[in-house]
């Protein structure tokens, strides 16, 4: 790569990072990459031990997850990751496990847990829904910024009933994102059931490095780049400054993604962003996640099985996913496989706790919730994520709308520049890859409009 070949640079090989490198490309712009790491995915990268995966953030999908279900058919991963293999879904109630599948609002009336007289009010969800129409525009997360001031807890309760919230609601929502329903917005709900409510759940058929190494092995991408600093000298192209192979470096470009951690982007970009954006990169919190992955020496489910913990059971864990094992498959054939994911108030108290330490208590909750588990057990893994997914919380969505239109006013007023990731858009793997495209077409919509080698 050189130089004079680079149009738009993405900062971040992460799942934001590859999409808006796509998306670029597909358009005929000149691109490169560049990813401190040696190897591409940022949160979607995982290991493996004798055949059992070991990926510390969820691997559950939904057939709602067009973005990445799309993107995996773009870069030519399908045949390694698709079709979902479907999940059964269960809950656990009094302690014990008890499958569920609500796919229409009747369905809870049924679900263990949950008043019947509070699961009759959720009639009044399809009107709430009518009644917030365009805000809650599922490409747009920053028209939810008016619906942004009640909590999904406070939400819930007042039209539904706290059976419902801690029943379905909390874990509808806190399974995937690990947050805490006291604090997560009520737009964040309100926007994941339009999208998810009744749409099949299940696991890819491999890791989603495996979507990683492929977007990866197609598109230019610079391993070991550390970048430090953009900067726009006056009169000049963007800047660059990054070190490599121990050498400080810079190269000029166009235009840039940065497609990078909220912390990160906020020291990288601080000579190109306003007060304002600043501000609101400094407020993005992170949850984070302590993971148990294990292998048994025989499948304690045969079938997918993704297990939700609602708060009110007083556990360790947010999820349970049981695999069994197959050949080919994401866990070895003959064995099977346990993820356990710790509540985000959990693994943010237990963080730094010793590895022997957590093992033990998250081997008690596997024990816990399947009983009988824990003498199947060939060996265990403590996964840790200090910054494993951005909040939700009420005020994400205000801070959204904010840094969507100080960046639209600065893209029409030249500054070709634009910021990707999944606190823009979704705490998930599908609004990572959403975040990237949106980002990408900005940028795009600006080069068209006033540099005809883009068109």
């Amino acid at each position: 790569m050189s130089a004079d070949e680079v149009r738009v640079a993405v900062i971040g090989a992460g799942l934001a990072g590859l999409a808006a490198a796509y998306e670029l490309r597909r358009a005929g712009i000149a691109i490169a990459v560049f990813e401190r790491e040696s190897v591409a995915g940022g949160r979607a990268r995982s290991g493996d031990h004798e055949g059992l995966l070991l990926e510390p953030l969820s691997p559950v999908v939904s057939s709602a997850d067009h973005a990445l279900l799309d993107f995996i058919a773009e870069v030519g991963a399908q045949d390694v990751l698709l079709p979902i293999r479907p999940a059964l879904t269960a809950v656990v109630h009094d302690g014990r496990s008890v499958e569920v599948d609500p796919r229409r609002l009747r369905d809870f009336a049924r679900m263990p847990g949950v008043s019947v007289r509070e699961a009759l009010r959720l009639v009044r969800l399809p009107r709430l829904l009518r009644r917030y129409g365009e805000q809650l525009a599922p490409d747009a997360p920053e028209a939810g910024a008016a619906l942004d001031d009640r909590s999904l807890a406070d939400f819930g309760r007042l039209y539904f009933g706290r059976s419902v919230v801690d029943r379905w609601m909390g874990p509808f929502v806190t399974s995937g994102s690990l947050g805490d329903p006291e604090e997560t917005s009520r737009v964040h709900f309100l926007r994941r059931y339009c999208e998810h409510f009744g749409a099949r759940r299940g696991v890819l058929r491999a890791s989603l490095r495996e979507l990683a190494a492929t977007a990866a092995g197609s598109i230019p991408i610079l391993f070991g780049a550390n970048v430090r600093a953009l900067r726009a000298p006056p009169g000049r192209p963007l800047v660059i400054e990054y070190l490599r192979d121990g050498k400080e470096r810079s190269v000029e470009v166009d235009a840039v993604v940065l497609a990078v951690r909220a912390d990160r982007a906020r020291v990288v970009a601080a000579p190109l962003l306003t007060a304002g954006e600043r501000d609101v990169l400094a407020g993005i919190r992170y949850t984070p996640a302590v993971t148990l992955c294990v292998r048994t020496c025989r499948p304690l489910s045969w079938h997918p099985l993704e297990l939700s913990v609602p708060r009110v059971e007083s556990g360790v864990a947010e999820t349970l996913l049981l695999e069994p094992g197959m050949a080919g498959g994401r866990v070895p054939d003959g064995f099977g496989g346990a993820t356990l994911h710790a509540t985000g108030t959990w693994s943010a108290a237990a963080l730094d706790a010793p590895d022997d330490a957590l093992e033990k208590d998250l081997l008690d909750e596997l024990e816990r919730l399947q009983p009988g588990a824990r003498a199947t057990v060939d060996f265990a893994r403590v996964l840790r994520a200090p910054l494993a997914r951005p909040r939700f919380d009420v005020g994400h969505y205000r801070a959204i709308e904010q840094l969507t239109r100080i960046e639209t006013e600065r893209l029409a007023e030249g500054r070709r520049f634009v910021l990707a990731g999944d606190y823009r858009m979704d705490p998930s793997w599908n609004g990572a890859v959403q975040s990237g495209r949106r980002a990408a077409r900005a940028l795009l919509t600006d080069l068209g409009a006033s540099d005809p080698r883009a068109r």
